[in-house]
């Protein structure tokens, strides 16, 4: 089931009890809707603006149900050359991953659908939720707009963070694992990669670049000397499978890797306190 769909008027029934009189809206721009009917028909113009191309708003869906769960768009400017994506996610469905998984695919649709240069996103500086979710897609912090808007009466600045085409494709080409001296040393001496955990599971665990602080930080938190594999993904011979694990989706290699597909190796280890907070330079 799709995670995003264009909006329809209908999904005023299900986003109104997640967005009316919401925390959510402390962290938004908008203060929410006053009532379902004036909800109701300013989803439907949406619907028709939709339609006719003229915006690009989404529902987000709870992919086991359907459901309408949240809101989405991204706004491009008048030269098309850059957007900025909104979102907000109800309360209960919030810290499942859906916001993460959202950015990307709104990523994607403005770099390959809209044909955009730069996609940017504007988040209050007490939003740090909403940070993690554009980091994690690959979005640099790009300054603090000080005074920035005005949010229920109150001042208030905001982060800028935006990731341009070059920066989409460069990391959409590659793909990352991490493992031990051991790991490498082995694939070296064998002409490929071919871990343990392949044997186990029956497929090798990978990562967006975006991910894999995470991943270091969950499994591998105070080990030193690891190593971090650049996979260009074109050259992988078996099957790669994005499959969904901890509240978002992974690569997984499906047999070992062919060494010719691995084109940089690069140490990574963790700070002082055994904590992983830079990502590499990939």
């Amino acid at each position: 089931m799709k995670l995003i769909r264009p909006v329809k008027g209908e999904d005023a029934d299900s986003l109104f009890p997640l967005i009316y009189q919401s925390p959510i809206t402390d962290s938004i721009l908008w203060d929410g809707p006053t009532s379902l009917e004036v909800f109701r028909q300013d989803l439907e113009e949406r619907e028709a603006r939709t339609t006719s191309g003229d915006r690009h708003l989404f529902t987000i869906l709870d992919e086991g149900t359907g459901t309408p769960v949240g809101s989405a768009s991204i706004h491009p400017d008048d030269d098309q050359l850059r957007g900025d994506i909104g979102l907000w996610v109800g309360v209960p469905q919030q810290g499942e991953g859906y916001g993460t998984r959202v950015v990307r695919e709104l990523v994607a649709y403005g770099f390959d659908q809209l044909g955009l240069e730069k996609i940017e996103g504007y988040i209050f500086t007490s939003n740090w939720a909403s940070r993690r979710i554009f980091e994690k897609n690959g979005f640099l912090l790009e300054g603090t707009i000080r005074s920035a808007d005005r949010e229920r009466g109150q001042i208030v600045d905001e982060w800028l963070f935006g990731i341009t085409r070059q920066d989409y494709e460069r990391r959409s080409a590659h793909i990352l694992h991490l493992c031990t001296r051991q790991d490498w040393d082995a694939a070296q001496a064998q002409g490929e990669f071919r871990p343990d955990s392949l044997a186990v599971e029956g497929f090798i665990h990978c990562s967006r670049p975006e991910q894999i602080l995470d991943v270091a930080n969950r499994y591998y938190k105070g080990i030193e000397g690891m190593l971090l594999l650049k996979i260009e993904r074109e050259r992988v011979v078996p099957e790669i499978v994005w499959e969904a694990s901890d509240g978002d989706d992974f690569p997984h290699i499906y047999g070992p890797i062919n060494i010719e597909a691995i084109t940089a190796v690069i140490p990574f280890s963790p700070d002082a306190d055994g904590k992983f907070r830079k990502f590499p330079p990939i």
